[in-house]
């Protein structure tokens, strides 16, 4: 839970700070729920699409599949 609201934290800070307007979160499952708890309210209500699948060890064109989608 440590890292999930470590990654919350920075994230509120980019949105904040380069006034992001939409994010897609990209997490293995378990990671995705623990980030959803520790979201802040203006982070939440940006996020557009969520993907509950591990992506980092995929070659950037099967990234791009799976959120093309």
């Amino acid at each position: 839970k440590y890292f999930a609201r470590e990654v919350a934290g920075t994230l509120a800070k980019v949105v904040r700070d380069r006034k992001i307007k939409a994010l897609i979160i990209v997490a293995p499952p378990k990671t995705l729920a623990e980030l959803r708890q520790a979201f802040q309210p203006d982070v939440k209500s940006r996020i557009v699409a969520e993907v509950d699948k591990d992506l980092t060890k995929l070659p950037v064109y099967e990234i791009e599949k799976h959120l093309s989608r």
